[in-house]
């Protein structure tokens, strides 16, 4: 008899206990259900994220920097304006806008602004970031020449092929900036320079067929076009130029 009492108090005496670990367990999977779906939600999101941010270096890829930047911005709204990388992706997408149009000094697009560089140049600071900066340089030197700064412009690039002896687009458009001031010789040597350092540049072959037909030199101009051509069938400018050097040739035979 005294056995069966104690196992009734014993029963009863971890009733009770049960029933708290019972609620406890009901709280905490209270308190742990929303802080599961939050890490969720924000795997989710992330995801999102990466995607726009992906999306964004494939236009850049292509060449589409109107497209990258929405892409890049869509990203960093949805990381509600905390991801510094997402930043400089935007910046950098926005400022390769001036190669848009490859018309030497054309209007550089509205939205662009001399700040937008700048900035970008100061995200973009420390030697594991050389060769962005000589890119960005590049770009501003462009920039600033198609508002007429040449000497700005010429400092820009130079300061570009300093930090990278391989940009080529620097060495390009410090060709044009040296064409504009009539230093012909000087500019050659600049194209020269850009297609020892990448001999599939089609636009260093064009604007050196350009500089060449300038100076009478018809048939070394005919081969930089025929080879701007081969390397860029669709370049419409360098079809025209061709076709344009064909037939000095042809009226300059006795």
């Amino acid at each position: 008899m005294e056995k069966t009492n104690t196992k009734v108090f014993i029963i009863k005496k971890i009733w009770p206990l049960l029933v708290s670990a019972g609620g406890a367990s009901v709280m905490i999977l209270a308190f742990f259900i929303p802080s599961v779906q939050y890490q969720w939600d924000r795997y989710q999101s992330r995801l999102v994220i990466q995607q726009y941010v992906q999306m964004g270096d494939e236009f850049v890829k292509e060449e589409n920097y109107d497209m990258a930047q929405k892409a890049f911005t869509k990203a960093y709204e949805l990381s509600e304006e905390k991801r510094l990388d997402i930043e400089v992706k935007i910046l950098s997408a926005k400022v390769n806008l001036i190669y848009q149009d490859t018309e030497w000094g054309s209007k550089p697009p509205e939205e662009l602004e001399e700040v937008d560089f700048e900035f970008l140049l100061q995200l973009q600071k420390g030697p594991e970031h050389t060769h962005e900066r000589a890119s960005i340089l590049t770009s501003y030197g462009i920039y600033l020449a198609s508002l007429g700064k040449t000497k700005e412009a010429k400092n820009k690039i130079q300061e570009a092929i300093r930090l990278n002896a391989g940009e080529v687009l620097a060495y390009i458009n410090l060709g044009n900036l040296l064409d504009q001031e009539g230093k012909k010789e000087q500019a050659g040597k600049a194209y020269r320079q850009a297609i020892s350092i990448d001999t599939k540049n089609a636009r260093a072959h064009y604007n050196l067929g350009l500089l060449l037909s300038e100076q009478d030199n018809l048939k070394e101009a005919e081969r930089e076009f025929a080879k701007a051509i081969e390397l860029d069938s669709n370049d419409t400018d360098a079809i025209i130029q061709y076709r344009l050097i064909l037939r000095r040739i042809e009226d300059d035979k006795p």
